[in-house]
């Protein structure tokens, strides 16, 4: 177990909304049956980013938002254009499960998962400020989940 309280906690609400995610609670609403199958195309998207993401930290990799004491900051591949694509990837794919099951339960917990991993992040970006003197110049360059696009 980790020994930080916040990367405890960070961690085991993320587990604690992904478990809420599959119980099937009837709220009475549905979403609109026009989104049930693009959201497959965003689950595929999703799980895509999500395992390019997993496989490009390899050993840098960790559930908690500190980092681990021997790795490195990565910046290339998808790390190139978001500083935290596996987050994007589960949120990608937790919003294509929503849209495909058309539950408004589920958009509530996508919703939550979102606020989370924005709190997750900033956390975890604090964390690796500390440890990266040049974290701040990478910050400035990439957008948190997804591409920051220069308009001219």
């Amino acid at each position: 177990m980790h020994q930080n309280f916040k990367d405890n906690f960070f961690v085991g609400l993320q587990f604690l909304l992904f478990g809420l995610f599959f119980l099937k609670p009837d709220l009475g609403y549905t979403l609109p049956e026009v989104i049930k199958y693009p959201g497959l195309l965003i689950f595929l998207m999703g799980g895509i980013t999500a395992l390019a993401s997993m496989i490009q930290l390899n050993r840098n990799l960790t559930a908690f938002p500190t980092p681990k004491e021997k790795a490195f900051l990565y910046t290339g591949g998808l790390y190139g254009f978001v500083r935290h694509p596996i987050y994007t990837g589960v949120i990608l794919i937790f919003l294509g499960l929503t849209f495909y099951s058309l539950s408004v339960y589920k958009l509530l917990i996508t919703c939550s998962l979102v606020i989370l991993f924005y709190f997750k992040s900033d956390y975890e970006e604090q964390q690796l400020k500390k440890k990266y003197q040049d974290y701040e110049e990478y910050k400035n360059k990439t957008g948190r989940f997804f591409p920051k696009f220069k308009f001219k």
